[in-house]
């Protein structure tokens, strides 16, 4: 019997049409499968697997990212969440630290990223 590969699925959560599309393209590019939602209320509205772990814009309209987050985690939702930001508030990372979500900010460097989701999909099963 063959060794079989788990891929990693990776919901990208961002309102801005670029960044998902070009962090769609970085991740597909390193053999990812992505799925890109333009809202946290398009996440929560989505239906299928559920994702290995998350990319996460703090900032979006309706709902922040760590709103989402947060959300995700009262329902007992533990999916590893790498939430990233391009405004500095002091009040996110000990929000987000307390969550167990990791923080980057922008710009992302791409080894530090595909690190973060290597290591969170260790813990798949």
């Amino acid at each position: 019997m063959g060794v079989v590969l788990l891929v990693p699925l990776i919901d990208i959560i961002d309102d801005d049409d670029a960044v998902r599309d070009s962090m769609h393209a970085l991740l597909d590019s390193y053999g990812y499968l992505v799925r890109e939602h333009c809202s946290a209320q398009s996440f929560f509205a989505q239906s299928g697997q559920k994702p290995d772990c998350l990319l996460v814009d703090y900032h979006m309209p309706g709902m922040t990212g760590l709103e989402l987050l947060e959300r995700l985690r009262e329902s007992g939702d533990q999916t590893p969440a790498l939430m990233i930001t391009g405004r500095s508030d002091p009040t996110i990372e000990p929000r987000a630290a307390a969550l167990a979500i990791t923080l980057m900010h922008k710009p992302v460097d791409e080894s530090r990223l595909v690190l973060w989701i290597e290591t969170a999909g260790r813990g798949r099963t």
